[in-house]
């Protein structure tokens, strides 16, 4: 009985994880849609990719899951730059963008 209690919480564990994952992901993607967007940018590929994963402080102090994602970008269409979308819980904190060729 006991041991059943301790799988089902396991999965609802990894099941919320995943959850909040995904969440995180989306609003990164969206955010780096929109930046690019509002810069007149193509954003290549349309995803964004866990790079890093840790603990960080709020504004508030409290410990949240800080996730960076890369995507990459063009400004011509002939080359390919990187970016990073910081996300600390379920809040973008940043989009920093590669140096990029204006024409």
């Amino acid at each position: 009985m006991l041991d059943n209690l301790v799988v089902i919480s396991l999965f609802l564990l990894a099941y919320w994880y995943w959850q909040y994952a995904q969440t995180s992901k989306t609003m990164a993607l969206h955010a780096a849609k929109v930046r690019c967007a509002n810069l007149e940018l193509l954003m290549l590929d349309d995803y964004v990719a866990l790079t890093r994963i840790g603990l960080k402080r709020n504004a508030a102090g409290k410990w949240q899951v800080f996730r960076c994602y890369a995507f990459e970008f063009a400004s011509t269409g002939d080359e390919r730059y990187q970016g990073i979308c910081t996300v600390l819980g379920v809040r973008v904190l940043s989009i920093e963008l590669q140096p990029y060729r204006i024409e």
